[in-house]
């Protein structure tokens, strides 16, 4: 491009801004800014530097807004394989008022405009995203290329310009899943992601809703502990009951009228003994049944406690009866 031609551009930049200068509220030196930097764009576009020109055009249209500045950018866009934004900017130009004062210039830019906004369309390319995984009642966080993509957005097309992508997708502060996608021009693909909820998360049971894990009802191991002692204490109690038993028959063999003689009293002190253990067996093995029932009975029912998923290593109730010559004990852990 000739510098006359260039200079005659310019010059319609600032009839144009200048027109609107009283609706837009654009300073003289924005006008000025805007000239200077849609110069610089188009010299770096002249010498191949694409990316450079795409930035003074991006700030001599944001000073500018004219539809000169508007086509430069949209054109930029497109000639670096970036529909997206070229379709967005070319619509914009297009949109831009016809201001008093404005040359046919302008008309043509936005004529330009509308026509690059439908060439490049077929070139936008696609990619539907599946996100799996989701706790029910939780959103995922998810970002295409470090820009957040809405909730409510995440099941549609998500346009894109051609080339590779960056996908990531989370729940809460759980791990963080990333993706790559490589699209070509028009291309539409599907993408799914499968993230994980965060340890400490709510746990979804299958009727819906979100509770924490109840903590280890401490009765259970009570109850347990209760029919575990009621259990011996029964059992010790009929076997030193029948032991007893067995000693008085044979003492009613040798004794007269239950009086037996010397020679019978190490028997008879034995008989006594296990009597007194049955007795007091009997007695531990109902108070532990009676322990463990009601620890059942008073133990609070928790539907979260039964759905949520438990690991819980403890020991078992330990109880080992103690026999005396007095009595009968015993000892053990819980």
């Amino acid at each position: 491009m000739t510098s006359s031609k260039r200079l005659a551009i310019a010059l319609v930049i600032s009839v144009t801004a200048l027109a609107g200068s009283a609706r837009a509220q654009r300073s003289a030196a924005d006008i000025e800014s805007a000239r200077q930097l849609y110069n610089q764009g188009m010299q770096l576009r002249d010498a191949g530097d694409m990316r450079g020109a795409i930035e003074k055009f991006r700030a001599a249209h944001a000073l500018g807004n004219t539809p000169i500045t508007g086509i430069e950018l949209c054109k930029a866009h497109a000639a670096l394989g970036q529909p997206v934004e070229a379709r967005e900017i070319c619509l914009g130009v297009a949109r831009i008022p016809p201001l008093a004062g404005e040359t046919s210039r302008s008309q043509d830019a936005r004529n330009d405009a509308a026509r690059i906004a439908e060439d490049v369309k077929p070139r936008i390319a696609s990619v539907r995203l599946h996100i799996a995984g989701v706790p029910q009642g939780r959103e995922p966080t998810v970002t295409v290329d470090g820009a957040p993509v809405p909730v409510a957005a995440l099941r549609e097309p998500r346009a894109l310009n051609p080339g590779q992508h960056q996908i990531t997708a989370r729940v809460g502060a759980g791990a963080e899943t990333r993706a790559v996608v490589d699209v070509k021009e028009g291309e539409n693909k599907e993408l799914q992601l499968t993230v994980q909820a965060p340890a400490e998360e709510p746990i979804a049971p299958p009727g819906g809703g979100y509770e924490r894990p109840a903590p280890r009802d401490k009765s259970n191991g009570l109850a347990i502990a209760g029919f575990v002692v009621g259990g011996i204490g029964v059992g010790v109690g009929a076997v030193s009951g029948i032991v007893a038993m067995s000693s008085e028959s044979d003492l009613a063999k040798t004794c007269t009228d239950k009086i037996c003689g010397p020679q019978d009293h190490d028997a008879l002190d034995r008989a006594r003994t296990w009597g007194t253990v049955s007795t007091a067996a009997f007695v531990i093995g109902a108070i532990g049944l009676v322990v463990g029932v009601t620890a059942v009975l008073t133990s609070p029912k928790s539907s979260s406690a039964a759905l949520a998923p438990k690991r819980i290593t403890q020991s078992k109730p330990s109880i080992t009866p103690d026999f005396g010559p007095t009595g009968v004990g015993f000892h053990g852990s819980f």
